[in-house]
């Protein structure tokens, strides 16, 4: 296990429809809003613990990070997607947003069930008591015992995050995660609920959010030219091919769209004896990039 995986702060709620968009615009007003509970709960219109899950999530999924006064300011997801006169998706209602949100919080928010199932893929094919197992383990070398209910939560949410049984008529209480189809669901011959977690068409998957994965995943802060084999995004630790599900022919079809929309900024060597991407971050356009300056004016 790594010593950063965090097994919980999310208060067994998932990250629900609306909470993301609000919270930003509030925070954006009043940067120390969730510093309150009173405030916060009288100006999110939720309960304490719901409070405190809101703001787990808002770091979590980069809409928000913590600020050197103690307060918040916008997070780099946050201003992409909901900050100022560019905002992608004020409102969260695209795909390709729940897709960037997906990365992230596999990639960036060191929760532990995100990291087994979909950065390091050690679970593909699962049941509720194979992921508290594999959970068991990565917190086995934790600082402190965890304890099974809290281990037993974590899958809960993990789960609930990306799949629900049935839908109420109010969706206000559903993530918006599910919609993006990451875990399905079959039963055993034995009656034991099965996730499938396997490659599929990339429904809502954008260009845009792609060419943020690769460049993050190739570059990570650097500048310059870098390069990765296509076996390495195809099936690497946190690869864009593993995190998005993505199977050989989807993600070469990403990869070279991208070389048509970019040539300057990206190439693709397809020969007989290698299959290599090269990256050059000073020629990607500023849309590939998750915005970390601070955004002046907002929605």
């Amino acid at each position: 296990m790594s010593s950063t995986d965090r097994f919980s702060g999310h208060e067994s709620f998932v990250c629900r429809y609306g909470w993301l968009p609000k919270v930003y615009r509030e925070v954006a007003e009043d940067a120390n809003l969730l510093r309150t509970d009173e405030k916060a709960i009288h100006r999110l219109g939720i309960g304490r613990n719901m409070v405190k899950s809101l703001q787990f999530w808002a770091e979590a999924s980069g809409v928000l990070r913590s600020a050197a006064d103690g307060g918040h300011e916008p997070g780099p997801v946050g201003n992409l997607l909901f900050g100022g006169r560019d905002a992608v998706d004020p409102h969260l209602e695209k795909l390709e947003s729940l897709w960037l949100i997906h990365w992230h919080l596999s990639t960036r928010a060191v929760l532990a069930a995100w990291r087994e199932v979909f950065a390091d893929s050690r679970l593909v094919r699962f049941d509720r008591k194979q992921l508290i197992e594999a959970l068991t383990r990565r917190g086995a070398g934790s600082a402190r015992t965890l304890a099974p209910t809290t281990l037993e939560q974590h899958a809960s949410i993990f789960i609930q995050s990306y799949y629900q049984e049935e839908r109420g008529t109010d969706d206000t209480s559903w993530s918006p995660l599910q919609d993006l189809g990451l875990l399905r669901v079959h039963k055993a011959e034995d009656g034991r609920t099965l996730f499938n977690t396997e490659p599929r068409a990339p429904v809502g998957l954008t260009t845009r959010v792609f060419g943020i994965a690769l460049s993050e995943f190739m570059a990570g802060g650097e500048e310059g030219e870098v390069s990765a084999d296509f076996e390495q995004l195809l099936k690497g630790a946190g690869s864009p091919g593993v995190v998005l599900r993505l199977d050989e022919h989807h993600l070469r079809t990403l990869i070279e769209l991208l070389c048509e929309g970019l040539p300057r900024a990206i190439r693709f060597s397809d020969t007989a004896d290698t299959q290599r991407v090269i990256l050059n971050t000073k020629e990607l356009d500023p849309q590939y990039r998750l915005r970390t300056e601070e955004v002046e004016e907002h929605v």
